[in-house]
Parts: C-alpha cells; structure tokens; sequence
C-alpha cells in the first residue's frame, strides 16, 4: 500500500492498480474471507417466439433459487433477456454461489450452466 494508490492482484494474479480513494468509499473483502461469490453466465440461444423468453427466465430463476449451493442471503438470483438480433437471444444468468473450493465452484457452474440449457430445450428454444 503506497500513499496514493495499492496494487491488488485479481483473479488472474495479474497486480492491478487502485487509487486509495477507492478504500475510503467502497468496503473491501478477501475472497478467501468472502461468504459468496457472483457468477454471471450469458447464454446464447436461437428462438422463433419472444414470448418465451418469459417463461425461461421465470423457470431459470426458480431452478436458482432451489440450488442448494446458491447464497441467497445478499441478492436474488437473476435471468433476463440481456440481448436481441434478427437470429439469436442471449439471457444473462446471474447469482451468488456459497464459499467453496475452486472444483467445487467449476462444478457448481457446469451445473447451473446445464440446468439452464435443459430450461431452455424443455421450452423449444
């Protein structure tokens, strides 16, 4: 920590540099410390009918909110129609997944990534 600025190393264990003002309005956690972690996947699907799209997302999010290892204690999981074009949609999935080991939050990743796909099949997209 020097008088004007840190450096951090993210999550790629490149250092990043960060301005000591940074530390004064914003609260700063170790992830080894954190009790959760933020994941957000975006997946891309091909769909005839928008009206879907709904139905989707209500389905993804309550297959998130089932998910044992999702911390729901900070925010709500989430699953919204991030983005459009004349061929494909792209829902952003989102969600806090507990403290755990890093296979285990590959795991828990895959698992939610391939739930969400079943959602989205079950409904002929």
């Amino acid at each position: 920590m020097g008088l004007r600025k840190t450096t951090l190393l993210n999550s790629e264990k490149f250092p990043v540099l960060v301005p000591n003002s940074l530390f004064s309005s914003h609260v700063i956690v170790s992830k080894s410390r954190a009790q959760w972690r933020a994941v957000v996947t975006k997946i891309t699907l091909q769909i005839e009918s928008l009206d879907k799209v709904p139905h989707i997302s209500d389905d993804i999010k309550s297959m998130l909110r089932s998910n044992s290892k999702v911390f729901l204690g900070k925010d709500a999981p989430y699953c919204f129609l991030s983005n459009v074009d004349s061929y494909y949609a792209e829902l952003t999935v989102g969600c806090n997944l507990r403290h755990m080991s890093k296979d285990e939050l590959y795991s828990a990743q895959q698992d939610i990534l391939l739930q969400s796909i079943q959602i989205i099949r079950k409904h002929g997209a």
